[in-house]
């Protein structure tokens, strides 16, 4: 309160209290201004209420999502990469594992789900707009996404005046996770998959394509089929070539973070070069007895020899992808990395907002804090304006204040 108030009441034996405004004169101002006081924060609240009535309702759709954490490796892994030996499994074993809920988060936040939305839903109709980045704005505002630090559970709120349609946005990310989850890979299972995915996908191409080019060689020069010793001398090379692809596959993974005088990059290279011997035998280059002297061939079986060659090497290639990526699809499986719906979004029964209780007892506080200050200023600076001991004071203030273009010396 202000001190030293000119007129305070006096105190017990006579002399003027020297403790400025008493509280006595508080309440009597309050006493004057108490229709103020209680008029207007009950003019607020009715007026609240009535607004209250006149916004639009909204409905909040809420969904919970669960987002296993990432393995670090297990055995799975171990076998699935096992075949290409143990540099690349190694490698594989040591990725770092984590929750992926923040990044599952950040996808269903992203410019490519939100866009899966408004197809899905066709928002555009909904919204009635035809911008895009108004859409993005609006689907910002309505919808709320995070995720319990504690849990890792991811929650969803969608808001929306229509309440069957606020449950559908909020059950549509769910939806539209799992179809972006395809074609991204995000724990290390789902990296796995997609890179053998890729591989036996070129695998099958590749042995598809050879095995075209076979039947044209065979209509070209009219050989049917080889000796069985020749058979299975070229059965043996594309093995051998199969390995050979294993090796450099391994070593190109182990360079990736060792360096030349790393004893296991010594090693592979050492099993490519064998390898590469063994294949050189076979096919006519010493003094093996089965091997396949394509030198000692006419044209037309020299061409033969080739093509079914080439069979050979893109069977076993596909024959060791395919195991690769079942493998990493069961892999992936038994990871979990999934996210799983928990709680899926059902029709909200009461309304989110406008909440009219809060809203009244807010507006008639709000109201209330500032009648008060009104009446405290504008009662007691008054009564402070009219006291003898303040008059010369108050003059001199409208004296400074008075409108002039310069002050008088």
């Amino acid at each position: 309160m202000v001190d030293s108030y000119p007129d305070a009441r006096t105190v017990e034996g006579g002399e003027p209290s020297q403790d400025g405004i008493s509280w006595l004169d508080v309440f009597l101002v309050l006493g004057q201004y108490k229709a103020l006081l209680f008029g207007f924060p009950i003019l607020v609240a009715l007026v609240a209420v009535a607004v209250s009535f006149w916004l639009t309702p909204v409905y909040t759709a809420r969904t919970t999502f669960i987002s296993p954490p990432a393995a670090s490796g297990n055995a799975m892994a171990a076998s699935a990469f096992g075949g290409l030996g143990g540099g690349l499994g190694a490698l594989a074993m040591g990725v770092a594992g984590g929750g992926t809920g923040e990044v599952w988060v950040t996808v269903l936040k992203s410019r490519s789900a939100k866009d899966e939305l408004i197809n899905t839903l066709g928002l555009e109709g909904h919204y009635k707009t035809t911008s895009r980045q108004d859409l993005y704005a609006r689907l910002d505002g309505v919808v709320r996404i995070a995720i319990d630090k504690k849990t890792g559970l991811i929650n969803i709120e969608a808001d929306d005046p229509d309440p069957v349609f606020a449950a559908k946005l909020a059950n549509a990310h769910y939806t539209v996770l799992r179809k972006l989850m395809t074609r991204l890979a995000v724990t290390e299972a789902q990296q796995r998959r997609q890179f053998f995915e890729l591989q036996f996908d070129q695998a099958k191409t590749e042995l598809a394509n050879a095995e075209v080019a076979m039947k044209e060689t065979q209509e070209r020069t009219g050989v049917l089929e080889l000796s069985s010793q020749a058979q299975g001398t070229l059965n043996a090379v594309a093995r051998l070539r199969a390995e050979v692809a294993q090796r450099e596959v391994q070593l190109s993974a182990l360079r990736t973070f060792a360096t030349a005088e790393n004893q296991e990059v010594q090693r592979v290279q050492a099993e490519i070069a064998g390898l590469r011997s063994e294949i050189k035998k076979l096919e006519g280059g010493g003094q093996n007895k089965d091997k396949l002297a394509t030198a000692n061939l006419p044209a037309q079986g020299l061409a033969y020899v080739r093509a079914l060659r080439e069979v050979k090497y893109r069977e076993a290639i596909f024959e060791m992808m395919a195991k690769q990526y079942e493998l990493a699809k069961v892999d992936e499986a038994k990871e979990g990395g999934s996210v799983q719906q928990l709680d899926a979004a059902l029709q909200p029964e009461q309304r989110s907002r406008p909440k009219r209780k809060q809203l009244l007892l807010s507006a008639a506080l709000a109201a209330f804090l500032v009648a008060l200050f009104v009446a405290l200023v504008h009662g007691l600076g008054r009564r402070l304006l009219r006291s003898p001991e303040n008059a010369h004071a108050v003059a001199a203030v409208k004296q400074a204040w008075r409108l002039s273009w310069w002050p008088k010396g």
